[in-house]
C-alpha cells in the first residue's frame, strides 16, 4: 500500500511523535511511506524527530514559511500527484489545506487524525462548517483518538462518520546514555524521597502553574520531593515567571531526546493539562511503567483509574490535583510498574495501533 502521511512540522509534540511512529511501524510491516512535512525542518526545533525516521521512509521536506497560505494547497496537490499514494493521511489543522484536494484526487482515500478536543482545532464558523461537510460526506474520515475526544466530535459536529483508534507509540528503549540519566535521577533522589517528572512544551494549556504551585506546597508542607521538567520554551518571559516561582526542588531540563531514560528511573509521572487528545508522553509513562498522576481531561480519564493505572484528580484545581499527589505519595507500592507496562502493552502498542490503522485503510 502507498501510504502519505502529511503534518506541519517534526516539533517536539506528541501529534509529531506519533506520525514519525506510524510511519516507522508500516514502513516495518511493507508499505511503502513517504512523510511530508511543511515547515523548514532546519529552523528551531522543526525537525526534532527528523533523526528517528526509518531510513525506508521517503521523506519530503517543502520549506514552507510558517502561516497559512492558500497557495500551499498547490504545493500539496503537486506533492500528490508525484508520490501518486492510494492514501493520504493527514493530522492537525494541516487538514485546511487538504479538503479542497478530495476533490481533485477522487480516487485517493482521505483520513484526518483528530489529535485534541475537535472543539479546540477549529478557529472559527466558517471552518467548522467546512469540515463538517467534508466529514459527513465522507471526502475526509476523521480518526479521533479516544472515547472522550468521539465524544466531543459527536456533541460538536453532530454526525457520527468517524473512526476512534487509540494513539499508539514504540515501546520505548534504553538510550545510549541511560545509566548517565540513571546516575542523575539518583543524585535528585539524595535530595528529595521521591522524583517526579514533567513532560512538555511551556504553554498556557499544560497548566504548569499549577504543577509548580502544588509542588511547591508538597516539599513546603509534606516531605523533599523533586520536580523534574523536561521541555522546552522555558527560556521565555513566560517561562522565566514559572522558574522564579518553583522552589529549588524544581528543576527545568530543556528539551531532552531521551525522555524514556528519566521515565524509566523516575516514581512518577505528572501532567497537569487544561484539555489533552490522548496525550503520548501519557502513553510512554504506561510503557516505562512510570506512575501517572494526571488530571481528568480528554483520553485521561478514559485511561487512567485511580489506584489501579495511576491517579486521577477530581478537576484541574490546584487543590484537587495537590490531594491526587498526596493519594500516591501515601499509596506508592499500590500502583504496580509491571502491570503499567502490560496496560501499555494490551492497549497502547504501536503494533497494535497501525494495524488498527491499516484496517481503516483498506476498507
Amino acid at each position: 500500500m502507498k501510504i502519505l502521511q502529511i503534518i506541519y512540522s517534526l516539533r517536539v509534540g506528541g501529534a509529531e511523535r506519533f506520525v514519525v511512529d506510524l510511519s516507522n511501524e508500516l514502513s516495518r510491516q511493507g508499505h511503502e511511506v513517504t512523510l511530508c512535512i511543511l515547515s523548514d525542518d532546519s529552523i528551531g526545533n522543526f525537525g526534532f524527530y527528523k533523526s528517528e525516521i526509518s531510513q525506508n521512509i521517503s521523506y519530503i521536506n517543502l520549506k514552507i514559511p510558517v502561516g497559512f497560505r492558500l497557495s500551499n494547497i498547490l504545493v500539496l496537490r503537486k506533492v500528490i500527484k508525484r508520490v501518486n499514494p492510494q492514501i493520504v493521511h493527514c493530522h492537525l489543522n494541516l487538514v485546511n489545506y487538504i479538503f479542497p484536494l478530495t476533490l481533485v484526487f477522487p480516487k485517493i482515500k482521505f483520513f484526518h487524525t483528530i489529535h485534541s478536543d475537535a472543539v479546540k482545532e477549529v478557529s472559527n464558523r466558517v471552518e467548522y462548517w467546512i469540515r463538517r461537510f467534508f466529514y459527513a460526506n465522507f471526502k475526509m474520515k476523521a480518526i479521533t483518538i479516544s472515547a472522550e475526544t468521539s465524544r466531543s466530535f459527536t456533541l460538536f459536529y453532530k454526525i457520527t462518520p468517524f473512526k476512534e483508534i487509540y494513539n499508539g507509540r514504540l515501546k520505548p528503549e534504553q538510550s545510549a546514555v541511560f545509566f548517565d540519566t540513571k546516575i542523575e535521577i539518583q543524585k535528585y533522589r539524595s535530595e528529595g524521597n521521591t522524583v517526579f517528572v514533567h513532560v512538555g512544551t511551556c504553554t498556557s494549556v499544560k497548566n504548569q502553574e499549577m504543577l509548580i504551585n502544588v509542588f511547591n506546597k508538597v516539599n513546603q508542607d509534606i516531605e523533599p520531593v523533586v520536580l523534574l521538567i523536561i521541555g522546552s520554551g522555558f527560556d521565555s518571559e513566560e517561562g522565566e515567571k514559572l522558574k522564579n516561582l518553583a522552589c529549588k526542588k524544581i528543576l527545568f531540563l530543556g528539551e531532552k531526546h531521551n525522555v524514556s531514560d528519566y521515565l524509566l528511573n523516575a516514581d512518577a509521572f505528572c501532567l497537569s493539562s487544561m484539555y489533552e487528545g490522548m496525550p503520548l508522553s501519557l502513553i510512554e509513562a504506561f510503557a516505562c511503567g512510570c506512575i501517572p498522576i494526571c488530571t481528568p481531561v480528554g483520553g485521561i480519564i478514559n485511561t487512567i483509574k485511580n489506584g489501579k493505572t495511576g491517579y486521577i484528580s477530581k478537576s484541574v484545581s490546584e487543590n484537587d490535583y495537590f490531594q491526587s499527589v498526596l493519594n500516591y505519595l501515601g499509596n506508592k507500592d499500590q500502583v504496580k510498574r509491571e502491570d503499567l507496562i502490560q496496560f501499555y502493552l494490551s492497549r497502547f502498542s504501536i503494533e497494535k495501533c497501525t494495524k488498527n490503522y491499516l484496517l481503516l485503510y483498506s476498507k
